[in-house]
């Protein structure tokens, strides 16, 4: 009887453990992978266009795009009308099947929606938003009916958006050689299952107490 009065405390801790793991999971994609520093996009007649934003942010996948840009003359810029992650391709075929795919090379194609700016072409005529697999800059020009064009990448000034989704950049993880991409999304994961197994051992020893 004794033993068992002593481990009950355990569980409320092993339980607030798991929830703040689960906020730290849902936070960390929420806030997208563009970097902190290089986030800025710049438009003539909408000026600067952040792909970081604090209750935003864009995520690139290897096939698609997701989340918010924000700019403070235009407001929101969505990226695609899907958040689920993983593998996905948008049809942009209608108002709620809209979203930037990216194919292998790093091209981007297809729309994102501002509602005060209607519709952005990452794929226009005269030029194409590409993402360098190997750094995760992006560069080209998207075209908006009513804004004109938003630049990716410039000397001077200096401004980017760089994503830290890297496919071509791997690194050792154990020994096993894991994409930067993939570490970064399995992370908040591994950091809950290790939570989980340091609370299984902390309750055994109070078992055996």
């Amino acid at each position: 009887m004794k033993n068992r009065v002593r481990k009950h405390p355990l569980y409320p801790a092993l339980l607030l453990g798991i929830a703040l793991a689960l906020l730290g999971v849902s936070v960390a994609l929420a806030a997208g992978n563009i970097d902190a520093t290089d986030k800025w996009a710049w438009s003539t007649n909408a000026g600067w266009i952040n792909f970081n934003p604090t209750h935003g942010g864009v995520t690139v996948y290897s096939d698609h795009l997701e989340g918010y840009a924000w700019a403070e003359n235009i407001g929101w810029i969505q990226l695609g009308s899907y958040d689920g992650g993983g593998a996905h391709t948008y049809g942009n075929t209608s108002n709620t099947d809209y979203g930037v795919n990216r194919d292998a090379n790093g091209n981007l194609s297809g729309y994102a929606w501002g509602t005060n700016v209607g519709w952005i072409n990452f794929n226009p005529t005269h030029s194409q938003v590409t993402i360098d697999p190997a750094t995760g800059s992006f560069d080209g020009y998207a075209w908006g009916e009513n804004i004109g064009w938003i630049h990716f990448r410039n000397a001077a000034p200096a401004y980017n958006v760089v994503t830290q989704y890297r496919p071509h950049r791997p690194r050792p993880v154990g020994g096993v050689i894991v994409p930067v991409s993939q570490v970064e999304l399995l992370a908040p994961w591994l950091g809950l299952a290790a939570l989980a197994v340091a609370a299984g051992a902390v309750v055994l020893r109070w078992r055996r107490a």
